[in-house]
C-alpha cells in the first residue's frame, strides 16, 4: 500500500471512530432519563412548580453513607403484590369466610377478619384485594375507567376517588362506593388529601381568581369551605383532625414555605419557609414535620419541631414523598436512595429524569437513630412512591415508581 492510500485510509478509520463515538453519546445522553410518556398528563398532575421540564444540571454522584446496613437474608423481605400498575393502594381488615364452618344458629358461613390489601389497577380502573396471610388476590370491582393516574381510598377502602385527564383536558375526580353510588366531584381539583380517620377529604379547588380549599365526607353530598387564597400552587395534607398543612409546591429554585390551616377558623400560621426545594410530611399529632431542602450535594432529610422552632439534619438524603410516619409519632419509615446523580431535585426526579435504588429505613426522632431495613438494591431495585403501613406496623406497602407495581415489605 503507497502513502498516499495508507493516510486516507487513516483519516476515514478516525472519521468513522468519532462518528461512531458521537452517536453513541447521544443515545446514551438521550436514554439517562425517562421523560414523562404524556407530557399533557404530568403538566396537569405535576406536584412541583409549573410543570416545566428541568434540565438536570451536572453535578457529582453522591453515595449516601448506609447506617446500620445488614444483609438480607435468603428469604426475601420484599413480596411483589402486582405485576400491573397501580393508581392507588390502601391497607384494610375485610371478612373472609372460614372453610367448612357454619354458625349452628344460622347456617350462615362463619367468617373471620383478616388482613388485606386493596389497590386500583392503573390501565382500567379495576379494584383488586389480596389477602395478606395467604396471598390469595381477586377483582372486586370491574368498573373501567382508562388510564387513571390516581385512586384515593376512603375508611376501610369502601370509597375510592378516581383522577384521571379527562377528554377536554381537565382534571376529572370521580367518587365512587363499592356496592354503592357514584358521582363526580368538581371540575379541576388540583390537589386531594384524606383526614386521619378516612372518613373525609380536603380538595384545593381551581377558581377564577386562585382556589379554594374545601372539606367533604366520603358518605355525605355537603360540602365546606374553609381556605381561599390567591395563590394556586399549594400541596396538602391533613395529617390532625383539626389541620391541614399547605406547602407552596416545590423547586431546588425556588424558596418554599409551609403552613398550618385551623379548619374551623381558616386561620394560617407559618411554620416555616425560605428554604429551596421545599417538600414536607408533618407527623398525626402535628407537633413535627419531615422536610426536604435542596442542596447543592442532593436532598438532605430534616426534622423541624414546631413548639420548639428548631429543625434537625437527619445527616441523610431522600424526599418526604418517600416516607411514611408511624402511630407513634415518633419513627418514620423511609425508602433512601442508595445514589444521588446531579442535582436539582426534587424536580428532575418527579420529571422522570433520574430514577432511584432505594434502601429502606427506620429513623427515631427522639434518639436520632437510624437503622437499615432492607436493600433493594441486593434484589429488584425499586423507587418506592407512596407508601402506607398496616394497621400493625408489620409490613410497609409502597408502589415502585420504575414500573408502577404494588409491593410490600416485612419490618
Amino acid at each position: 500500500m503507497d502513502r498516499k492510500k495508507t493516510i486516507i485510509f487513516i483519516v476515514v478509520f478516525i472519521l468513522v471512530v468519532l462518528i461512531s463515538i458521537g452517536i453513541y453519546s447521544y443515545f446514551k445522553n438521550k436514554n439517562s432519563g425517562t421523560l414523562p410518556s404524556n407530557p399533557t398528563l404530568y403538566d396537569k398532575f405535576n406536584p412541583f412548580g409549573t410543570g416545566t421540564t428541568v434540565a438536570p444540571k451536572p453535578g457529582t454522584t453522591t453515595t449516601p453513607e448506609i447506617p446500620g446496613i445488614t444483609t438480607v437474608g435468603q428469604t426475601s423481605r420484599f413480596y411483589q403484590i402486582t405485576n400491573f400498575g397501580v393508581s392507588g393502594g390502601a391497607f384494610l381488615l375485610d371478612s373472609r369466610p372460614v372453610p367448612e364452618t357454619t354458625d349452628p344458629t344460622t347456617g350462615e358461613p362463619i367468617t373471620v377478619l383478616a388482613p388485606a390489601v386493596r389497590y386500583a389497577e392503573r390501565a382500567t380502573g379495576h379494584i383488586h384485594e389480596m389477602f395478606l396471610d395467604t396471598k390469595i388476590s381477586g377483582k372486586i370491582s370491574n368498573s373501567t375507567i382508562p388510564s387513571v393516574h390516581e385512586v384515593i381510598f376512603g375508611s376501610d377502602a369502601k370509597s375510592a376517588i378516581y383522577r384521571y385527564l379527562a377528554d377536554d383536558n381537565s382534571i376529572s375526580s370521580f367518587l365512587a362506593t363499592l356496592g354503592g353510588g357514584s358521582n363526580f366531584l368538581t371540575p379541576d381539583i388540583l390537589d386531594i388529601s384524606v383526614s386521619p380517620d378516612k372518613g373525609s377529604f380536603f380538595t384545593l379547588v381551581k377558581t377564577k381568581t386562585g382556589v379554594a380549599g374545601i372539606t367533604k365526607s366520603f358518605l355525605e353530598t355537603k360540602t365546606k369551605q374553609v381556605f381561599i387564597s390567591p395563590f394556586s400552587e399549594w400541596l396538602s395534607q391533613w395529617p390532625t383532625d383539626n389541620s391541614v398543612y399547605l406547602t407552596t409546591k416545590a423547586s431546588y429554585l425556588v424558596a418554599g414555605s409551609a403552613f398550618s390551616l385551623d379548619i374551623a377558623s381558616g386561620t394560617m400560621t407559618k411554620i416555616l419557609g425560605g428554604i429551596n426545594g421545599l417538600t414536607t410530611l408533618a407527623n398525626y399529632n402535628g407537633n413535627l414535620v419531615l422536610f426536604g431542602a435542596s442542596l447543592s450535594r442532593g436532598p438532605s432529610l430534616n426534622i423541624f419541631d414546631i413548639k420548639n422552632h428548631s429543625s434537625t439534619d437527619l445527616a441523610i438524603y431522600g424526599l418526604p414523598e418517600k416516607c411514611v410516619w408511624s402511630r407513634d409519632n415518633i419513627n418514620i419509615y423511609c425508602a433512601l436512595p442508595n445514589t444521588i446523580m446531579g442535582t436539582g431535585y426534587p424536580d428532575v426526579w418527579y420529571q422522570g429524569l433520574y430514577s432511584f435504588t432505594d434502601y429502606f429505613v427506620k429513623i427515631n426522632t427522639k434518639t436520632r437513630d437510624i437503622s437499615t431495613l432492607a436493600n433493594s438494591q441486593n434484589e429488584t431495585p425499586v423507587d418506592a412512591i407512596k407508601p402506607f403501613l398496616s394497621n400493625k406496623e408489620d409490613k410497609l406497602f409502597f408502589t415502585n415508581k420504575k414500573d408502577y407495581t404494588l409491593w410490600s415489605l416485612d419490618l
